[in-house]
């Protein structure tokens, strides 16, 4: 009776070719198992590897089969098996006498006993891109059956796709959220009464009314304070700037607050008298041929607001003119600050809330409308790329979706979420997944240790399946 060894294969890749195998020892170690490397490419696994020979004595009239297999949870698929035939075993495969009993896919050699002989095999199976967790295994069948129950089974890679500990983002006692906007109010020179149908006027004052009036009418929304704060332009005396940014900031304030509807409690004016930074900055930004020579005059702290305006009006009247007409009269503004409080959403309420008004949403209510769904499905994604939307800066906010798209095995876009992620042990979990996924296993190691210390359990488990 011919004597057949099935022998099957775990792949294990992500998405990224494998280092070579320390060696596998196989047919009562006659044969290694060397070179081994796994990569995913358009729905298939591939398989390179190589059989050592060397040691291998094979009888005349033994077979030997390998059959490399993928297997996955719901079951496994086979990759072209390997034959190794004796002397006899290949005349008679030559003849045709075992065709029929040999894939036609297969690849078959021819043992010469006594020489050195390296196989080197390729082979691919089907599996889809959405499953990431399967094991390459060599199942060798002692019995000649094709059974692997009284055989040997040879685990060589393992593929398990990392996993994410994700981080529930701190409660907010207090949903409090500001609005803040610049208006350019005209008034008379030199006077402070606010006329609303002058110059650009009625179009600046509907907007304040109008920013007001959306908080104020949203019944989840609370207006809390609203802060006004004037701005004059340098020209002209300094206490006479202040006295006009003073109380135009309170004109605009009664005007206001008499249109909205307010309690006069909830209003808060304040002013500069002279908006230098602002003149500074359009500076900075211009090509002005003294631009340098006019900053060091405002940068003179021996000067004060007076006389490093005349001292700039004195030295470069072309500039100063040019500036008069085309800077002054922006620097003369009014920003505000709509200050309000959002109140707190049951999840069923936030569910809701996230597909029309995600800003409205703490942190931490998002997340628990992810909790609703499956993890890694498209709904449990979409809210984490929601609350990195909302929350670009926030370092849980950008763990998690970090995490979300690790979890699709997209190292690539996780990575300027990584960047941003802190350096907490959650983090060092992911940017370990992230090395694994693009093949720095090292560099995995050492981050899955240093988080599975700091008390991540998922960093354990990663590390185990390493």
């Amino acid at each position: 009776m011919n004597n057949r060894r099935y022998i099957s294969l775990l792949a294990m890749a992500a998405m990224a070719c494998l280092p070579a195998l320390s060696q596998t020892r196989m047919a009562n170690r006659g044969i290694g198992v060397e070179d081994v490397s796994v990569t995913r490419d358009g729905g298939y696994v591939m398989l390179n590897m190589k059989l050592n020979l060397d040691s291998l004595d094979l009888p005349t009239n033994t077979r030997l089969v390998y059959t490399p297999v993928i297997k996955t949870k719901e079951g496994q698929v086979e990759m072209p098996e390997i034959v190794i035939n004796g002397r006899r075993q290949q005349i008679m495969y030559e003849r045709g006498d075992m065709k029929k009993d040999v894939d036609e896919r297969a690849l078959v050699v021819r043992r010469r006993n006594g020489k050195p002989q390296t196989v080197a095999y390729q082979g691919a199976a089907p599996l889809e891109d959405v499953v990431s967790d399967y094991d390459v295994e060599i199942f060798e069948d002692l019995c000649g059956c094709g059974d692997s129950i009284d055989g040997n089974n040879y685990l060589l890679k393992r593929t398990r796709k990392p996993l994410m500990a994700f981080v529930r983002p701190a409660a907010e006692a207090r949903k409090e959220r500001h609005i803040d906007k610049t208006a350019y109010i005209d008034f008379p020179v030199d006077r402070t009464e606010l006329h609303a149908d002058y110059r650009r006027n009625p179009a600046e004052l509907d907007s304040i009314i109008n920013t007001i009036n959306m908080v104020k009418q949203d019944n989840n929304l609370t207006i809390s304070s609203i802060d006004i704060h004037g701005y004059a332009s340098p020209e002209s005396p300094y206490d006479h700037n202040d006295y006009l940014a003073r109380e135009r900031a309170k004109t605009l304030k009664d005007y206001v607050r008499n249109l909205v509807a307010l309690d006069d409690k909830l209003f808060t004016v304040s002013h500069t008298a002279e908006n230098w930074d602002g003149l500074i900055a359009y500076l900075r930004d211009s090509n002005l041929d003294n631009k340098d020579a006019i900053l060091a005059i405002i940068d003179d702290d021996k000067l004060n607001p007076d006389a490093r305006e005349w001292k700039i009006k004195r030295e470069y009247p072309k500039d100063y003119r040019f500036m008069l007409d085309t800077w002054y009269p922006a620097l003369r503004r009014s920003d505000y600050r709509v200050n309000y409080v959002i109140r707190p959403f049951n999840v069923e309420e936030a569910k809701q809330i996230i597909k029309t008004k995600p800003q409205q949403l703490s942190l931490e209510e998002m997340f628990l409308v992810a909790q609703t769904y499956e993890p890694g499905s498209a709904e449990f994604n979409e809210v984490m790329e929601v609350a990195v939307r909302m929350y670009p800066g926030d370092a849980t906010a950008n763990l998690n979706a970090a995490c979300t798209r690790l979890n699709a095995g997209d190292a690539d876009g996780a990575k300027p979420y990584l960047d941003k992620a802190g350096n907490s042990p959650q983090a060092l979990n992911a940017r370990a997944a992230y090395a694994q996924l693009k093949g720095d296993y090292d560099e995995a190691r050492r981050l899955y240790n240093q988080a599975a210390q700091a008390g991540v359990s998922e960093a354990k488990t990663n590390l185990d399946n390493m």
